[in-house]
Order: structure tokens, then sequence, then C-alpha cells
């Protein structure tokens, strides 16, 4: 018998659940035999979607002519073409505002690691080296990134280390580490960053994820969970202890 989550996977993974329904698909995942292949199959088509959109994009000369060709008879009086236009721009921005993906985020860094996540709570084997302790994982990473991190002592916090794995986001390499917060998983992600400096975090609105991204010791960081944002910033702000310049 197909589960009855099925039908509600693509919606998962493009992140057009309500906060409810994700928390619930979020706790369905381990217990289902079907979704969490469904939802890696999801991923993989999204992200092939992506790259083909970024690659192959038509010119506008090729689309005039297509559209020529396709009504040849068609005429229409340079008055009506402007009479039109103020009504056919209006049409198009409403019509654009209705089919665009309410969950784009306004930073596309944060919609391939909203994929990565999503990937890690669907597998059996989210990460690449399991452990508990930052004395494993951190070392783990020595020798497989260009840069070295610092990682903060969860004992006796709400956190869990469950473990890390290596990352690859638009041909950045970079640590994903998973930790259990409850009943929600927190990935962290860090980047060697493009420009020196300290920044705050900045909470990204524009998704149902709980998302953040921030800047320290030279490194580019983010966090993407289904945690509340108040769960999650205290894990931020341990972060940004620990990778203090």
């Amino acid at each position: 018998m197909s589960c009855e989550w099925r039908e509600k996977v693509a919606l998962f993974v493009d992140d057009e659940l309500d906060a409810a329904s994700q928390r619930e698909f979020v706790a369905h995942l381990p217990t289902c035999a079907e979704c969490p292949a469904a939802v890696s199959d999801q991923i993989a088509l999204k992200k092939a979607l992506r790259v083909a959109g970024a690659k192959f994009t038509a010119p506008p000369d090729l689309r005039a002519a297509i559209y020529s060709s396709i009504h040849p008879s068609q005429t229409v009086s340079r008055w009506w073409k402007w009479a039109m236009a103020p009504v056919c721009a209006l049409l198009l921005g409403t019509i654009g505002f209705l089919l665009y993906p309410k969950s784009q985020p306004g930073e596309p860094m944060i919609a391939s690691l909203v994929d990565s996540h999503i990937t890690a709570l669907a597998s059996p084997n989210p990460v690449d080296v399991i452990s508990n302790s930052l004395h494993n994982v951190r070392p783990w990473f020595a020798g497989k990134l260009p840069f070295t991190f610092q990682m903060p002592d969860v004992k006796d916090s709400p956190f869990t280390l469950i473990g890390g794995k290596l990352v690859y986001v638009e041909q950045r390499p970079g640590a994903q580490l998973l930790y259990q917060a409850g009943q929600h998983k927190i990935s962290i992600f860090i980047f060697k960053a493009r420009n020196q400096g300290t920044t705050p975090p900045v909470w990204n609105h524009d998704v149902s994820f709980t998302a953040s991204s921030w800047k320290a010791g030279g490194r580019d960081c983010y966090l993407v969970s289904d945690a509340s944002r108040d769960e999650s910033a205290k894990l931020v702000t341990m972060f940004q202890e620990a990778n203090r310049q």
C-alpha cells in the first residue's frame, strides 16, 4: 500500500508545506520505507532542473522567431500594441508573481543548503562520520577541506552532536554538522569565506525552515533546521563564540 504522505513529497522538498505539516513530515520520514527514497529522487530532479535552467535560456530573438512561426498571420496595429502594453505588463507581472515559487529564498545558497538538510533528514545514513564528540568529528575533516574550523562543546546543552559530512554547494567544499535538538535536527554548514570579516546572523524569512547565515573567523556559516528560531539561535551563538578571532 502506498504511503499517504507520498503526494506531499514534492511540497515538502519545495518547502511549500505549512510549519505544522512540515514538522509532521519530518517526524514521519524515519518511520517510512517509501518517503525517504521519494524525497531523494525529488531533490535530485529539483537540482537537475535548477542546473538546466541556469545553462539554457532562450534569447529574446529566438523567442520572437518561434512566436512568429506559430502565429504567421497574426498582425496587430501599432496603436493597439501601445494601448495594450500597460495591460500586458500588468498581466505578466501578476502571472509571474503567482507562479514564482513561494519557497524561493532571497539567497540562492540557502536553497541549496535546505536541499542538503532535507537529504540528511531523508537518508538512513545522514553523515559520513558518526560521533557525539567534537574531538572525533572535527579531526575527521582534516585534509578533506582547504580550511579548518572550531566546534563548540555542546555537552550539558540542549544539543547533541550526531556527526558530520562533506558537502559541495555551488562548487564550494564545506562541512555539514548535524545536531539533534529534542525531536528536531539542525544542520550547520561551514565554508571558507570569500571575504574576511565578521557579520551577525541574518535570519531568512522566505522559507518555512529556520535558516540563518553569518560570518565568523574567516568562515561563511549557515544554519538550517525545522527547530524554532529561538532554539536554533542558541546553537548559532555557540558557534560564533567558538570561531571568534
